[in-house]
């Protein structure tokens, strides 16, 4: 009795561990593993729960293992050796693929899926789409006017450099302001031009955002070994997400830059002062750096989305323009598993078909109930 609740004290632990991670930077394996358990009093339905465990405690196994352990010594004589191994991974889900009663054995074999974590996860490319909206332009009328001029060439090198990234979609509606679009999805008498012109269409996986550029003085205390006028440029990206406009994230793009050498003698102030092509220059090596971290970022992001439960099939509105792949494994975080009363929180699907804007869905435990699974949340692992 005491090793039977060892046994399952510790496959509880199997099953509850890594619950923090981030299911993106999992590794994935399948294995088909059959557990055993002895009949003992007839009692068939113990001895099937028994081998249910015994086999999610082999699968587990197969995700990696250490041991632990410990001695108790008396007069430097070993009494008492103890042992445990403990699972490296996650059971993500599991399918059972047949049960048999074998003489005084019951017999469970299963497909599972296990996650063990990647220490060495890299961030994968993926196609990332971006509307750019009309943008915001501020300027301080005190900075020099070649500084003022330059600014509209530097925000044209941003959206230039982002039009010609590789993973980047980028799609310009400079007519349209971002802010009365999402009032006017709320409110179609709002915004008279929005109805009129007609709203752009807007995708699930779709990035939104309005660029806000400003240049502007920085009250920075001069010293002797910088005793140049200071200035900052900085590119505020407030993205939202479509369909429904929801706030995602705000990235900064800024660069500090000297552009000014104040001296009550012009030709000394003309002659030292940085020149247009030295703080040109300066300033787009600080926005080409900031597209490489904004783009970073957006490749660290799990694909994720909502199912939607249509003609008895599970779909999401994201495909393999967004990055997705036939046979992709996604996990839904749920405390649901039919059948056995098991402490699984997770559910695996596979796309089953993929276009350019929608998959279908299928569950590898075929005794859930797609039904229930509708408008939950699932995430893709790369």
């Amino acid at each position: 009795m005491i090793k039977l609740i060892k046994f399952y004290f510790f496959v509880q632990l199997i099953l509850i561990s890594f619950q923090s991670f981030a299911y993106q930077d999992f590794n994935i394996l399948k294995a088909e593993v059959t557990g055993r358990s002895v009949i003992l009093d007839n009692n068939i339905e113990k001895a099937r729960r028994l081998a249910l465990e015994d086999a999610l405690y082999l699968s587990s196994l197969k995700g990696g293992a250490f041991v632990e352990g410990f001695s108790s010594v008396s007069k430097n004589t070993i009494i008492n050796d103890q042992s445990i191994i403990k699972s490296d991974s996650k059971i993500l889900d599991f399918k059972i693929l047949s049960e048999n009663k074998n003489k005084d054995h019951y017999e469970i074999k299963l497909l599972a899926i296990i996650g063990s974590k990647n220490n060495s996860f890299e961030c994968k490319e993926k196609p990332i789409n971006i509307l750019i909206f009309k943008p915001k332009i501020s300027y301080h009328h005190s900075l020099p006017s070649f500084v003022i001029r330059s600014m509209y060439e530097w925000n044209n090198f941003f959206i230039d450099n982002m039009s010609r990234d590789k993973q980047v979609s980028l799609k310009k509606y400079d007519n349209f302001e971002l802010n009365k679009i999402i009032e006017s999805s709320n409110n179609v008498e709002f915004d008279y031009s929005s109805n009129v012109n007609g709203i752009p269409l807007i995708e699930e996986g779709d990035y939104l955002v309005a660029p806000v550029f400003k240049v502007e003085p920085l009250n920075s205390y001069k010293q002797a070994q910088n005793p140049y006028d200071i200035a900052k440029y900085s590119i505020e990206l407030n993205f939202f997400k479509g369909p429904n406009y929801n706030f995602f994230r705000t990235f900064i793009i800024d660069k500090k830059f000297q552009n000014r050498y104040p001296s009550n003698f012009q030709l000394i102030s003309a002659l030292t002062s940085k020149s247009k092509e030295e703080v040109t220059s300066d300033v787009i090596s600080g926005i080409s750096d900031g597209i490489s971290e904004m783009i970073k970022t957006f490749n660290c992001l799990p694909i994720e989305g909502n199912l939607k439960f249509v003609n008895n099939s599970l779909y999401i509105d994201l495909g393999e323009k967004h990055g997705l792949r036939n046979r992709q494994i996604g996990i839904i975080k749920k405390n649901y598993q039919s059948g056995f009363k098991s402490n699984l929180d997770t559910t695996v699907l596979f796309i089953s078909e993929i276009n350019k804007n929608r998959s279908k869905l299928i569950p590898l435990n075929d005794k859930i109930k797609i039904s229930e699974l509708d408008r939950m949340n699932i995430q893709f692992i790369e």
